[in-house]
């Protein structure tokens, strides 16, 4: 038994970390299923007394006399009823905050800093796994964050929004795409960093940041997000974003484990997806709130069949893909 674990080292520890992502995910989706609606009426109830008392506020009714307008723009971003208050300062402090942690994580990579020698560690014990059986499953899985898998992906869910009379959604859609798309391409022109060296797939693109971590983040994000916005049972919502979290977290795990990309590439990659998808967000949100979008559309059994069989055509192209296009590139 020990000899077995021996001999497949980091394959074990790489089960293993699977398994405790697994774990930590289930155990989170657990608490936020009892008790998420209770913490968050809390917090609605704390946030409406601290906005009430702020209002109250001695200093900001001097401000609001001789500073009307200033007044107005700070007390807007307090406001939770609609989307122009509070939501949408969160949503641009989440911006900001990706964004500045990027720009960290580029620093770091630029000046060789202590991540570089995490990426060349974990690069190296990862080429160790090149002859394991796990390699198959892993390219099916970075076959799903492929551009022709994506587009695809893309099409269908356009159809879809097509179909339910929900056209605005696309605008959405094709921030996330392509925003994310574009940024990515330029960013690779722009810092030039090589593969792996014991890459598995060939691959004629630079390597920071890595593009089917953007794609899976930025594209599959929103479809979940869709998914959460569309569902009306807070356990079913729930669900979807565990299982989305875990869908990135695989995608960006097979392009590690193939060596396709160091592991800074994909938190790059992460990054860039979640700045990308957060502002997908905000302009879907921003044209619900000018009734463009309705999320309280009645579901035909046509509308579900379309959506298992957009499913199914996926994951059919996703085994030709592989198939035909990605196993011949093992190196």
């Amino acid at each position: 038994m020990f000899t077995v674990i021996q001999t497949n080292q980091q394959l074990v520890i790489l089960s293993g970390l699977v398994l405790l992502v697994i774990i930590f995910l289930w155990i989170l989706q657990y608490f936020v299923i009892r008790y998420g609606k209770k913490l968050l009426a809390h917090v609605m109830r704390y946030w409406l007394s601290f906005d009430k008392s702020i209002g109250l506020s001695k200093r900001l009714i001097v401000l609001k006399n001789d500073y009307p307008k200033l007044y107005h723009l700070f007390w807007q971003r307090l406001h939770i009823q609609h989307f122009y208050g509070l939501p949408l300062t969160f949503l641009l402090l989440v911006m900001g905050y990706t964004l500045a942690l990027f720009l960290g994580l580029v620093e770091d990579v630029v000046t060789s800093d202590s991540i570089v020698a995490i990426d060349y560690f974990v690069s190296h014990q990862m080429s160790t796994l090149s002859e394991s059986s796990v390699v198959n499953f892993f390219i099916f899985i970075t076959s799903l964050g492929s551009t022709p898998i994506t587009c695809l992906v893309v099409l269908l869910t356009c159809i879809f929004c097509w179909v339910i009379c929900q056209r605005y959604i696309v605008i959405g859609l094709l921030i996330a795409a392509l925003g994310s798309t574009v940024f990515t391409f330029l960013s690779k022109l722009l810092f030039q960093r090589a593969r792996p060296a014991d890459i598995l797939l060939f691959e004629q693109t630079n390597s920071f940041p890595s593009g089917h971590a953007t794609v899976t983040v930025a594209l599959y994000g929103f479809i979940a997000y869709m998914a959460i916005r569309f569902s009306h049972n807070f356990i079913r919502q729930v669900r979807i974003a565990v299982i989305a979290v875990f869908f990135a977290m695989v995608i960006g795990l097979s392009r590690i484990v193939l060596n396709e990309h160091y592991l800074s590439d994909v938190l790059g990659g992460y990054l860039v997806g979640t700045l990308w998808l957060t502002l997908a967000i905000s302009v879907t949100e921003w044209l619900s709130v000018r009734s463009k979008i309705n999320w309280q559309i009645d579901w035909l059994p046509s509308h579900v069949y379309l959506v298992w069989l957009s499913v199914v055509c996926v994951l059919i192209g996703t085994l030709i893909y592989a198939g035909v296009y990605q196993f011949p590139l093992l190196l």
